[in-house]
């Protein structure tokens, strides 16, 4: 997973999930992101930049969804 191992602004990782057809909806301290086709859902935290580790855990959900590997980086970089 060192692919992903670099911070991301939080508007490009938002911008990234819609055009993987999640869902965006947005709270107070957190956003949710939902997979449209399955439901699937995982939180993003209300940052100017996410760290690392969370930009990890995030690739790796996305990854489970069988997204390619090379679009997921071209998107968050």
């Amino acid at each position: 997973m060192g692919d992903f191992s670099f911070p991301c602004k939080s508007k490009k990782l938002i911008k990234a999930l819609c055009k993987l057809d999640f869902a965006i909806d947005h709270g107070s301290k957190h956003d949710l992101a939902k997979c449209v086709h399955n439901g699937r859902k995982t939180t993003i935290p209300r940052h100017l930049e996410i760290k690392r580790e969370i930009v990890r855990n995030i690739a790796d959900f996305l990854l489970e969804k069988d997204i390619p590997r090379e679009e997921l980086l071209k998107l968050l970089r």
